[in-house]
């Protein structure tokens, strides 16, 4: 399993490149406005996720996983 956290190119996230995805939902997540919160889903074994170029994402790993990902253009 694991959780997205995505945001569209006009939304700017409150990421911080030197915080984990763990830290963020701990400490960022929580104190974010309704408008101010990323869309959200959760893969399971078997799912794929597409979003289109220059959306913003971070992901945390729930369970053992894989990822692959390729760069479409």
């Amino acid at each position: 399993f694991q959780r997205w956290f995505l945001y569209p190119p006009a939304q700017t996230p409150l990421f911080h490149p030197n915080e984990t995805t763990l830290a963020w939902l701990h400490h960022t997540y929580p104190a974010l406005l309704p408008a101010q919160r990323p869309l959200e889903c959760t893969l399971r074994p078997g799912e794929l996720l597409y979003f289109p170029d220059r959306w913003w994402h971070a992901t945390l790993n729930l369970d053992t996983s894989v990822f692959i990902s390729t760069f479409l253009g």
